[in-house]
């Protein structure tokens, strides 16, 4: 029996923990807005309960990229932790 071949062989997943709920949501709505250019990048993002916090208080945002070339999710990934990196500091600059 012949398999079909995985069309984006190559994958990642970040997890990235947020202490609420809504910080969670907003950075996940930023990140989000801007879609991959072309079908060889496939970016979805999830929001997870935290298992690591105690008080359950903590959510986790979950990044699933998936390529075609390990180039384009080098990329994507690279680009996904430039504009993570905006987010993040936006919160330290407003808290």
């Amino acid at each position: 029996m012949n398999e079909i071949p995985d069309p984006r062989p190559y994958k990642a997943q970040v997890e990235v923990t947020f202490p609420t709920p809504t910080q969670a949501k907003h950075a996940m709505d930023v990140l989000s807005v801007d879609g991959e250019l072309g079908d060889k990048v496939i970016k979805t993002f999830a929001i997870v309960p935290s298992t690591e916090s105690g008080d359950g208080s903590g959510v986790i945002m979950r990044v699933s990229v998936e390529a075609t070339e390990a180039k384009m999710l080098r990329v994507s990934l690279s680009s996904f932790y430039d504009l993570l990196r905006v987010v993040l500091r936006c919160y330290q600059e407003f808290q």
